[in-house]
């Protein structure tokens, strides 16, 4: 029950952070080395990632 609930952490984290500069597998993997929380904290500090441009030539 308690690896369970450890990994539902994992993947929420995981999932929070799709959108940052590791992504969400990044995220998951840094959550599963350390703990959920250390994920979350650096998700907090760490940057979101920048729309890329699109160029559009016709």
């Amino acid at each position: 029950m308690l690896i369970a609930l450890y990994l539902v952490l994992c993947i929420l984290t995981g999932y929070w952070g799709r959108n940052t500069f590791a992504g969400p597998v990044g995220f998951f993997l840094i959550s599963l080395m350390f703990t959920p929380l250390v994920g979350l904290i650096i998700l907090l500090v760490g940057q979101k990632r920048k729309p890329t441009e699109v160029n559009d030539e016709e």
